[in-house]
């Protein structure tokens, strides 16, 4: 009988006890829970680095928005609108449970500068392919690896340079060549179908400093009056 007792006890002092632990660990949960950062605050969090700042202060127009959420990360695009074109200052991936924040692109650095811009294709899929940069004062070349927006890839590109002047194209995996031109820069205009000669647009690189809109976008061109590269 005093065993029954003492079972009986056992289970009404767990019982009580119980009741005052379940909302004292459903805080707890929800205090683990609240830390997953909101879309607000990545935001925010980026407008704060240094070179956005820099950015907004250049372009006040500069927009700071969470274009996707993905695998536990925001996807935070950074960029202004320019003659009715998106131009893409960077991208940065912020972890929505540690709030961590991983730039794309890799800018601003003490001895190189970086051109930014749009990769262009004749067809809704872009090939994979390579980005070239000619460095006019020796000729020599510097490449970049594209994979394709098939596999993933997007049509923006950054490429970080040492000072100097450079022409870039963009060579596909089938060889075809895009270029930009003072004729077709964007790929848009209805001067891309003329036939007068393609005079490739120049880029200066000068160190810390970052170049954009510069779209490899002129397909256009026929044998005749082909850019010389």
């Amino acid at each position: 009988m005093k065993i029954i007792i003492l079972i009986a006890l056992a289970l009404i002092i767990g019982y009580f006890a119980f009741q005052k632990i379940t909302p004292l660990l459903l805080d707890q949960l929800a205090e683990v829970g609240s830390t997953k950062i909101s879309r607000q605050l990545a935001v925010e969090n980026v407008k704060k680095l240094p070179e956005v700042q820099e950015f907004l202060k250049n372009v006040p127009n500069g927009k700071v928005e969470v274009d996707n959420e993905l695998e536990g990360e925001y996807n935070v695009h950074v960029y202004e609108i320019k003659n009715g074109h998106t131009a893409t200052f960077n991208w940065y991936k912020v972890s929505i449970k540690s709030g961590e924040i991983r730039p794309e692109f890799e800018i601003n650095s003490a001895n190189t500068g970086t051109v930014l811009g749009k990769l262009c294709y004749p067809s809704d899929i872009l090939p994979p392919g390579k980005i070239e940069a000619k460095r006019l004062a020796d000729n020599q070349i510097f490449t970049q690896d594209y994979s394709g927006n098939q596999n993933g890839g997007k049509s923006n590109y950054a490429f970080e340079l040492e000072a100097g002047d450079y022409y870039l194209r963009y060579k596909t995996s089938g060889g075809l060549l895009g270029y930009s031109t003072t004729v077709c820069p964007t790929g848009s205009e209805e001067t891309c179908g003329d036939t007068q000669q393609r005079i490739l647009k120049k880029v200066v690189v000068t160190p810390g400093e970052t170049i954009s809109n510069y779209d490899l976008c002129d397909y256009y061109y026929k044998d005749t009056n082909a850019p010389k590269f």
